[in-house]
């Protein structure tokens, strides 16, 4: 089973959807590709953000490149 998740890097505008095996869960490392490269970065938050219904839940990921 996979969890598609909503992706925020340190706060940025624009986010991106990610596939993962399980939710992250808040201090797991987390490697995405970002620009191009692939990078390490450390989950801080995570929303879950239901829309009513158990198919449209949503899943807000946000993660950072600082070290926590």
């Amino acid at each position: 089973m996979t969890v598609n998740c909503r992706i925020s890097i340190d706060n940025r505008p624009e986010a991106t959807d990610v596939v993962f095996q399980a939710v992250p869960r808040i201090g797991e490392s987390v490697s995405l590709s970002v620009d191009g490269s692939a990078q390490d970065l450390r989950v801080s938050r995570v929303v879950h953000v239901p829309d009513g219904t158990l198919e449209g839940a949503a899943i807000i990921v946000e993660v950072t490149t600082n070290i926590l």
